[in-house]
């Protein structure tokens, strides 16, 4: 999938798209529709990222995970895997 947002204006109202080389030769579908944006702040880098992917939330510190860790790949028990 290719992406591209573009502001028209009056003297700038034609899409600018430029089709990547591998898709030369193939159908494509060109879709143009406007957005909203109706953020009220604007995101820090760390926020967008942590939205993305997540954060880790436990009461454990990070030694106390790591033993655990630790622990569960030298105890010599193996994991049973539960079925679908």
């Amino acid at each position: 999938m290719y992406r591209q947002i573009f502001t028209p204006t009056e003297h700038n109202h034609v899409v600018p798209v430029t089709i990547p080389k591998e898709w030369y030769g193939r159908e494509v579908e060109i879709i143009v529709s406007p957005i909203t944006i109706t953020e009220t702040k604007k995101e820090t880098r760390e926020e967008r990222f942590m939205k993305l992917f997540g954060a880790w939330e436990s009461d454990k510190s990070a030694e106390e995970i790591i033993a655990e860790i630790y622990n569960s790949r030298t105890s010599g028990k193996t994991r049973i895997l539960e079925e679908l």
